[in-house]
């Protein structure tokens, strides 16, 4: 889908066909420390991560699209399974700040596309609907910008 000029869809796509060897494996080493975290204390151990960098990608952008089509197919989407992609992007964030300079660039420009859509179906509201679900941003422990927007149109099941 093309809107105002700009491809709607396919940024995390376009971020992997653009990958080099080398932000191959960068990529690689985080994914593995991601599945050393996410196999802790499981009685049966993941072979590959939950999160993986790519994977948080596609959710995040996922979402967005959800939101740009107006939620359409979605018979419900709750407040709980939006925060969770909230702290998806949280990862996301995480992964940037872990990454050689070159991979940080590619991946960051990705992030970057997807924010900027993420931030033409939300407005700011100081965190005041989230709030309602999310103690840390009631109590004013969460600040990041991402938490702190609501969607224009909330999804049925809210």
């Amino acid at each position: 889908m093309v809107t105002e000029g700009r491809t709607r869809r396919g940024e995390t796509a376009r971020l992997v066909r653009g990958l080099t060897v080398e932000d191959r494996q960068a990529i690689a080493v985080l994914d593995l420390q991601r599945l050393a975290r996410e196999n802790a204390g499981r009685a049966v151990q993941l072979s590959e991560p939950i999160y993986s960098v790519v994977k948080c990608l596609r959710l995040w952008e996922n979402l967005i699209s959800r939101m740009e089509a107006g939620w359409r197919r979605q018979d419900y989407y709750m407040v709980y399974e939006y925060m969770n992609v909230l702290t998806v992007r949280d990862e996301i964030e995480e992964f940037l700040d872990a990454m050689p300079p070159g991979t940080r660039a590619k991946a960051g420009w990705c992030a970057g596309r997807l924010d900027a859509r993420y931030r033409d179906v939300t407005h700011e509201d100081g965190g005041a609907e989230l709030s309602k679900y999310w103690r840390p941003l009631a109590e004013g422990r969460e600040i990041r910008w991402w938490w702190t927007r609501c969607p224009d149109e909330l999804p049925p099941g809210w």
